[in-house]
């Protein structure tokens, strides 16, 4: 009696679990039907166009094959040559683009915490004319300050190398220099990338109880102890997301190379996203470009994964 009772109770907790999607869409159905046409234009608008990149991928489309109508199923052929020897360059740019994001969010997440944490303090005067300052290098179109920082690097008239000759020194060639030209990218995308990192942390931090902190100094605790012990784990679940989205976004990132520098000299600052815009209008080879952004798709999913996995980011929120 026990047992069957036993397996009644299984049934019961595991079945419900396993067809709550249908249960809920059997009970609101009018809702459904409501959103179902939004629904279908989101398949066609967004799915669509995936879909059909992940297909080109398997052809050898390209100016010359489309134009003579000889464009053929070739399998795995593209990805054998994108990550082979025959294709090595991608590689490079591939380890390239990994360093400019582990940079890039590194700086990103710490100078925009470091930032938020200053314009917290209790008896800072004039927060919200900061604020404002510090959030006008993201607010700003990223093409304009692309732009504006390409003419302060220029290496005759450009504002960086002016000052440095007013204090004795020579030109400094910021953009025809290839690590010099990576670095200048990176600086560029830094002050672009911060502020949004300087607002989530400022929103975290001001949803924080003074409790936590009175208590602390009842205790107490050093501010060294209140920011580990305190501020840095309660900010975990609105910076891991965040950060999670700034992986994605720099490591996708096109504007600032391509503004900045164009990829040179020599290729030498290209990252995957400039480098897919290359081999698609320079070499026309469309399913070329589709396999590379296959590749840097499931890169991405599993970087996010893992982060997500790792950082248990999602279920502090209790998403999970």
């Amino acid at each position: 009696m026990n047992t069957k009772l036993n397996n009644n109770t299984k049934q019961t907790t595991i079945n419900p679990s396993k067809s709550d999607l249908l249960s809920k869409i059997k009970k609101n159905k009018r809702a459904y039907l409501y959103i179902l046409p939004a629904m279908l234009v989101v398949l066609i608008i967004s799915i669509g166009p995936i879909l059909y990149g992940i297909g080109l991928s398997f052809f050898n489309a390209n100016l010359y094959t489309m134009g003579q109508g000889t464009v053929r199923f070739v399998g795995l052929r593209n990805y054998i040559r994108a990550m082979g020897s025959m294709d090595a360059e991608f590689l490079r740019v591939l380890i390239r683009t990994f360093v400019w994001t582990i940079i890039n969010v590194f700086f990103h997440v710490s100078v925009g915490f470091i930032v938020a944490l200053a314009l917290n303090r209790p008896k800072l005067k004039f927060k919200g004319l900061y604020r404002t300052l510090v959030i006008l290098p993201w607010a700003v179109p990223q093409f304009v300050t692309a732009l504006v920082w390409r003419m302060m690097y220029n290496e005759q008239f450009g504002f960086f190398n002016q000052i440095l000759l007013r204090m004795g020194f020579g030109p400094v060639p910021w953009l025809s220099h290839a690590k010099l030209a990576f670095l200048s990218a990176i600086i560029v995308n830094i002050w672009l990338g911060f502020p949004f990192m300087t607002m989530v942390a400022t929103g975290a931090l001001q949803s924080i109880s003074k409790d936590y902190y009175e208590a602390a100094d009842i205790d107490g605790a050093t501010g060294m102890q209140k920011l580990l012990n305190i501020t840095i784990p309660l900010l975990k679940p609105a910076m891991l997301p965040a950060t999670i989205l700034g992986t994605i976004w720099t490591f996708t990132n096109f504007n600032v190379i391509y503004l900045i520098t164009s990829g040179g000299p020599g290729k030498a600052t290209e990252i995957v996203s400039t480098y897919q815009f290359n081999i698609l209008t320079q070499q026309n080879a469309y399913s070329m470009a589709a396999t590379y952004s296959v590749i840097v798709s499931i890169i991405l999913i599993i970087i996010t994964t893992v982060n997500m996995k790792v950082t248990k980011a999602l279920k502090q929120e209790g998403v999970e």
